[in-house]
């Protein structure tokens, strides 16, 4: 049987709102949750992209209790693979962290 065909491909940011509004219309996550999402993507633009993503590497180490150099690491290696790869896996981390913001609702 073949595999469905892909969605078309949607820029990560759009793509997140997207899923988190479904979830806060359905209360699955509290409605906060967009809103913090809509204001952290707004503060990442007012930062140059550097900070902003030292402060993402950070917040990544903290949250999986991993050295920094391991979570550069493992960004590096995601960051090497194919365009199609590296969207569908920041996809399902996306996935992963609503369900996740879910059962803790």
């Amino acid at each position: 049987m073949a595999s469905p065909s892909p969605e078309p491909v949607e820029s990560f940011e759009p793509w997140l709102r997207r899923r988190v509004a479904q979830a806060v219309e359905a209360d699955e996550v509290p409605a906060d949750l967009l809103a913090e999402l809509r204001a952290e993507f707004e503060a990442s633009r007012e930062k140059p992209l550097e900070q902003s993503q030292a402060e993402a590497v950070q917040d990544i180490a903290v949250e999986l209790q991993m050295p920094i150099e391991k979570v550069e690491a493992g960004l590096a290696s995601l960051e090497a693979q194919p365009l199609v790869i590296r969207e569908e896996l920041i996809r399902r981390i996306g996935s992963a962290c609503l369900e996740a913001q879910r059962k803790g609702y």
